[in-house]
């Protein structure tokens, strides 16, 4: 399979890039990946990790509370307390950075490229199976008219199929909403399932009206690649955290 993306390193710290995204004149973006081998990342670590390698302020990189929900906030429609669950943000506004933070969950960035929006999303399987990506290309398009076609998207790096074991808690759910599920979950014993978190939102986004051209997967397993990410299925809750990001120039 081609490698679809680029491992960065901008004074020593270290991030990955899609080369599509990177082909989109008007936005900046970023997986942020491990930055050392012990240790927990902070969200205002990893602000400040996002703001060197955009070259913006700290108090530009914007992040949320994130609480495996389903709400999406836009930047500039009124005003959320600061302490309501949201896994998902966007905004038309430049010079504001979106960030999510992850340690195995699915990543996702989306650009409308003709309306010039864009989000950051934040996709465990509680998020998958509540449809949050379908949610946030919905809201992209009822806050400011992005359609579906003019979008491309971005997942990063998250735990692939190889490692995500989970049992009848998380697949009952996704069974109710999803009659494609057996395409993208493998039954390895008795009520212990392997599930692809990628593809499922890759196929929501199709769902929804991307093209699938335009949807830009980064291969890679954050359980099986130790020397890149951080991993809460491998390391447990003490692992550090990584982050995504968008902004608009």
């Amino acid at each position: 399979m081609k490698q679809n993306y680029v491992i960065n390193d901008t004074n020593g710290v270290k991030w990955l890039s899609i080369p599509e995204l990177d082909k989109i004149d008007f936005i900046r973006h970023s997986f942020i990946i491990k930055q050392r081998e012990s240790g927990v990342e902070t969200n205002g670590a990893l602000k400040e990790i996002a703001a060197k390698i955009l070259n913006l302020e700290k108090e530009q990189v914007a992040t949320i509370n994130q609480t495996h929900s389903d709400a999406v906030f836009a930047h500039n429609v009124g005003n959320r307390a600061a302490d309501e669950g949201v896994d998902a943000h966007i905004t038309d506004r430049h010079g504001i950075a979106l960030g999510v933070v992850t340690a195995d969950c699915v990543p996702v960035l989306l650009i409308d490229r003709k309306k010039r929006i864009v989000a950051a999303v934040h996709a465990g399987w509680r998020g998958t199976a509540k449809k949050i990506l379908q949610k946030t290309v919905k809201k992209m398009s009822d806050s400011f008219g992005s359609k579906p076609e003019d979008m491309i998207a971005g997942i990063g790096p998250s735990i692939g199929q190889c490692c995500y074991e989970v049992d009848e808690k998380v697949i009952e759910p996704m069974q109710k909403e999803f009659g494609y599920l057996n395409r993208f979950s493998i039954q390895k014993k008795e009520n212990k399932w392997h599930l692809d978190l990628q593809m499922m939102n890759k196929e929501q986004l199709i769902e929804t009206g991307l093209m699938p051209y335009n949807i830009n997967i980064v291969n890679l397993c954050t359980s099986c690649h130790s020397d890149l990410f951080y991993s809460y299925r491998r390391d447990g809750a003490g692992t550090g955290r990584m982050m995504a990001v968008v902004m608009i120039k």
